[in-house]
């Protein structure tokens, strides 16, 4: 059994610095020495474990303070294109250095490789769409141009949009 969590819910459930856990697999043990987990194992069905899972989960919720900037980054899914590590740094009222950190320990990446990730995200969902054009997606995304789109997309996915467009079109 895995979970898979959002940025920043293993950071605010764990205390354990993203970056320090990134790309691994990490058994439940080293992270969780209060909480005897093993007893899911002798449930019988998978509502039973999904159940209790979801019980211990919420429960470690409520024990946890807010983290003001989680409820923010949810917002940046929605809306990536007007924002700036520089306007996310003033909204938050911290220096560009400090948000970086912040966001290091909390998503495990720096708030540019985030933000061009919700970017990426949001383009990708655009290209597939197939009444949309490779113009309108970049300036929907806030690329400055074309040549901006292309080499950010090719960056993160290996390909080109136009290949995108072709393998999914």
């Amino acid at each position: 059994m895995g979970v898979r969590l959002k940025p920043g819910s293993f950071y605010f459930l764990f205390n354990i610095a993203a970056d320090k856990i990134m790309d691994n697999e990490i058994s439940f043990t080293e992270i969780e020495k209060e909480y005897e987990l093993f007893d899911i194992l002798k449930l019988e069905t998978q509502d039973q474990r999904i159940s209790y899972l979801t019980n211990y989960l919420l429960k470690k919720i409520n024990t946890r303070r807010k983290m003001p900037f989680v409820d923010f980054v949810e917002q940046l899914y929605k809306n990536p294109k007007d924002q700036t590590v520089t306007q996310l740094a003033q909204k938050f009222g911290y220096n560009k250095r400090h948000l970086y950190r912040i966001f290091k320990t909390n998503y495990g990446v720096s708030p540019k490789v985030l933000l061009n990730i919700l970017r990426l995200h949001l383009c990708l969902t655009l290209i597939l769409d197939k009444n949309v054009t490779l113009i309108e997606i970049a300036n929907t995304c806030g690329f400055y141009d074309q040549a901006h789109f292309i080499k950010t997309i090719k960056k993160y996915t290996g390909i080109s949009p136009i290949k995108i467009l072709k393998s999914y079109g």
